[in-house]
């Protein structure tokens, strides 16, 4: 090859790789930003549930807490317990279903997506293995649902369960798959530790731990919630 047909050759290469490099690089900057719009929509719509355990009458009703439209899940091992009371005609007794003796879980979800495709196991922490489990409705952002946490007749009596396990996984309108795990460890001296944790699924192929937390001997009470009551009696 002679000089002047080098020099050619050469001069051509930088024209054609200045063509490409413009026709690859908008390609590439598309694809990174759609990747990163992606990434922003699925933390933007991430949603999480809440829990708490409440006391109610029969069936919730007429509970200040309870939201109007809320959903009570009926469980296949809440069979018993509801043919115990209709056969033995419990729940036309306003002084059995008022009282506030049964146990429920509240499922509450926090954030802009909705949820389809739940599951719920629920580990009683008695003598024998008790394990409630349920599928989650479709709820849409902020809803709530309810799960009775009694089963037999004799453990009816207002007072808070000890759960040793909940499990909770559920899928998102992003796609985004994720669990929830509570583990609930007792000691002697009733000393309680909580372990909460939210996790997401990636690449199809393991749970990522977002969110943790450790809480030990916690309770609450709901303040004020009869206010408006109060305040129309007394006028």
């Amino acid at each position: 090859m002679s000089l002047d047909e080098i020099i050619k050759t050469f001069g051509v290469l930088p024209t054609a790789l200045t063509a490409a490099a413009a026709i690859i690089v908008p390609f590439i900057t598309f694809i990174l930003g759609r990747i990163n719009e992606d990434l922003k929509v699925k933390f933007e719509y991430r949603t999480y549930v809440v829990l708490d355990e409440i006391t109610g009458g029969y069936q919730l009703r007429d509970h200040p807490l309870v939201k109007r439209g809320a959903k009570l899940l009926l469980p296949k091992s809440y069979d018993g317990l509801e043919k115990f009371i209709t056969d033995n005609r419990l729940h036309l007794d306003s002084d059995f279903t008022g009282a506030s003796r049964f146990n429920y879980l509240q499922i509450k979800t926090i954030g802009k997506s909705i949820i389809t495709g739940g599951h719920v196991e629920i580990e009683l922490d008695n003598s024998a293995k008790s394990i409630i489990e349920t599928s989650l409705p479709f709820m849409s952002p902020n809803d709530e649902v309810y799960i009775p946490l009694d089963i037999n007749y004799g453990d009816v009596h207002g007072r808070k369960y000890g759960i040793k396990r909940i499990d909770i996984s559920y899928q998102l309108q992003t796609g985004q798959r994720m669990k929830f795990k509570s583990i609930r460890t007792f000691r002697v001296g009733n000393e309680t530790t909580i372990r909460d944790s939210h996790s997401v699924k990636k690449f199809r192929l393991f749970y990522w731990k977002t969110q943790s937390s450790k809480n030990k001997n916690m309770g609450w009470n709901y303040l004020n919630l009869n206010t408006n009551k109060e305040k129309s009696s007394s006028e």
